[in-house]
């Protein structure tokens, strides 16, 4: 009887949960672009340029397309990080707001003329990463002095580590900011493409 009310439920769970693979429908190569990257979908559909940063020393390629965000410095060392408007055949254009004159400003850049470029988003300052898991630097003294009574006053070797501890979490919170910047030079090149 047990065996029955087994292969029961077994045939009632695929009828009700299996669904044969010829029966899903597969999405068009457009949908599936259009889904997963607006952007490049309405780049394609205009036919309008990208932009390409090209590292040949790994053959890896970043794209940036119209209403990304595009970080990046100028040869004269202004810095930008701005949602492209406009990419040219020769030229990238951002909208920029001044917070001195406070207006709305149209840059328009040649590629020609970017020094580094950042993958990642710049934020101003460091995080010092102080808090409840800074503490843990302190783990080693509390352990010496709760099991073999050593004082941490006398426990040198500690208190040495401890700076060094916290200068690497230092380094490790930020690492997305010390680590962020591509410059370009002869391996690395910012190019515009055209699609078609």
């Amino acid at each position: 009887m047990r065996k029955l009310i087994f292969l029961i439920l077994l045939t009632s769970a695929k009828i009700v949960f299996g669904q044969e693979p010829h029966q899903k429908e597969a999405l068009q190569v457009e949908e599936l672009i259009e889904k997963n990257n607006p952007n490049l979908y309405k780049t394609i559909q205009r036919g309008g340029n990208f932009l390409v940063l090209d590292n040949y020393r790994n053959q890896k390629r970043r794209r940036y397309y119209v209403g990304d965000m595009f970080g990046f410095k100028t040869k004269s060392g202004d810095f930008f990080q701005e949602e492209l408007s406009e990419i040219g055949d020769s030229t990238l254009t951002i909208m920029h707001y001044n917070n001195v004159e406070r207006k709305l400003e149209t840059w328009v850049i040649k590629v020609s003329d970017i020094r580094k470029v950042y993958r990642r988003e710049v934020y101003k300052g460091i995080k010092w990463g102080l808090g409840w898991g800074s503490l843990a630097a302190f783990v080693p003294i509390f352990y010496d002095w709760i099991q073999f009574g050593r004082s941490p006053a006398q426990n040198t070797e500690a208190l040495i580590l401890i700076p060094a501890i916290q200068a690497g979490s230092i380094v490790i919170a930020n690492r997305s900011k010390f680590f962020n910047g591509i410059k370009l030079n002869d391996n690395k090149h910012l190019k515009v493409f055209k699609s078609y």
